[in-house]
């Protein structure tokens, strides 16, 4: 089986600017409302609530942490027959998609991807999908899928 390379530094370097600035966004936020509440209030605006209502969409961003790391967690191969994905962490997900039922390839990048040269590759079959996360040189890897494809199917 063919093994293609994965951007991992690159994409933990994206995620993690990603929730920078979503936290970034919360801590303004956070600001605003605060300078609004003793603009309107004066003396007697307490910002504890504030802060307190203001920390659930924290750690709703910080849910999303693992992004960070589950770039080195993926493994992308593919045989003459079928293309596979492992991805994950501590629940290993393996998927596997038989090359001649392929109908459709979509290849998505990220403002990231532009910069640093990696795409997520969907292969779309009638019924099922398979998702080819972090890519490095996704339009090279396109073509070698179109390669097998039309292999595969004898054009």
């Amino acid at each position: 089986m063919e093994k293609f390379p994965t951007s991992k530094v690159r994409r933990s370097t994206e995620a993690f600017l990603e929730i920078g600035f979503k936290l970034t966004g919360v801590y303004i936020t956070y600001l605003a409302f605060n300078f609004c509440g003793e603009f309107l209030f004066e003396g007697e605006f307490n910002s504890d609530t504030l802060f307190s209502l203001l920390m659930l969409p924290a750690l709703y961003v910080l849910k999303t942490a693992h992004v960070i790391v589950s770039p080195y967690f993926v493994k992308v191969r593919m045989s003459e027959t079928e293309v596979e994905s492992r991805t994950g962490i501590l629940t290993q997900r393996l998927d596997k998609l038989n090359l001649k039922t392929v109908e459709n390839i979509e290849v998505v990048t990220t403002l990231g991807g532009r910069l640093f040269k990696y795409s997520t590759i969907y292969l779309y079959a009638h019924g099922s999908w398979v998702r080819l996360p972090f890519l490095k040189n996704p339009d090279q890897i396109k073509l070698k899928i179109e390669a097998k494809l039309n292999t595969i199917n004898g054009n």
